[in-house]
């Protein structure tokens, strides 16, 4: 870590005087443009004022204003690896900065700020005993974990259109039962002594049991086979209870 403050310190140093341009031929004009910039003045000022969070909004307002801003994103990345200890945001603006500069000695030092934001990254997984030993092994784990991240995703939509799958069925059962419900009220005989009969849904709600819902609604937790026999479409296992769920309460 006393190694990435140096090169830091080297890092602003370079940018705030100037002497640590891309120099790609033929575009002075964008890097004084971007050094020139208030926004980048102001950012190297809070750099050297340890005002870290304000220093990334000034850079950030400054690469969404050039097309062009490799000094910027030089400092973002030096930023987060050194003071915010986010090595993945870091590597994304020192490659940015790389893509950029045509200076190859200023991409060196930025090449061995990823590697060095690479194997922070490692580091910060409870698994990590220096397993990685060079960049292949390093890299051989970050597709391993990326691979697995990949497959947890697709489980998620899996899981997301098998839940969408049921809430369409209780939809079209709730519809079926609303509609048989008004049907039977309007072939019914208009008389005092009647009373259309009302079916009553229950919300499942966190830490509730068909036995605490029968209670709820029969004065008893015993009567709570009535409720699962009325839901057996939806409701598989007595057990089975989801929150939100919709429940016939006959």
């Amino acid at each position: 870590m006393r190694n990435i403050q140096l090169v830091f310190c080297f890092v602003l140093f370079l940018v705030a005087f100037g002497s640590g341009g891309c120099n790609r031929g033929g575009l002075s004009d964008w890097e004084s443009s971007e050094t020139g910039d208030k926004n980048f003045i102001l950012a190297t000022k809070y750099v050297r004022d340890e005002l870290f969070d304000d220093a990334i909004h000034y850079l950030n307002d400054v690469i969404r204003s050039h097309k062009i801003s490799p000094e910027s994103s030089l400092l973002l990345g030096t930023i987060y690896l050194d003071k915010k200890n986010d090595p993945v945001t870091a590597i994304y603006f020192l490659k940015k900065y790389m893509d950029e500069c045509g200076n190859i000695k200023q991409t060196q030092i930025a090449e061995q700020l990823i590697d060095t934001a690479k194997k922070e990254f490692l580091k910060s997984f409870p698994a990590y005993n220096g397993i990685a030993q060079n960049e292949a092994e390093l890299m051989e784990i970050l597709r391993s974990l990326k691979n697995q991240n990949a497959a947890l995703r697709q489980q998620m939509v899996i899981h997301r259109q098998k839940i969408s799958d049921y809430e369409t069925k209780i939809n079209a059962l709730q519809n079926a039962l609303q509609s048989a419900n008004k049907n039977k009220e309007n072939s019914m005989p208009h008389s005092p002594h009647l009373q259309s009969e009302v079916v009553t849904m229950h919300t499942v709600e966190n830490g509730e049991t068909l036995s605490s819902i029968s209670d709820k609604y029969y004065g008893t937790p015993n009567d709570w086979q009535k409720i699962f026999e009325a839901n057996s479409v939806t409701l598989k296992s007595p057990k089975n209870l989801r929150v939100g769920q919709q429940l016939i309460i006959p």
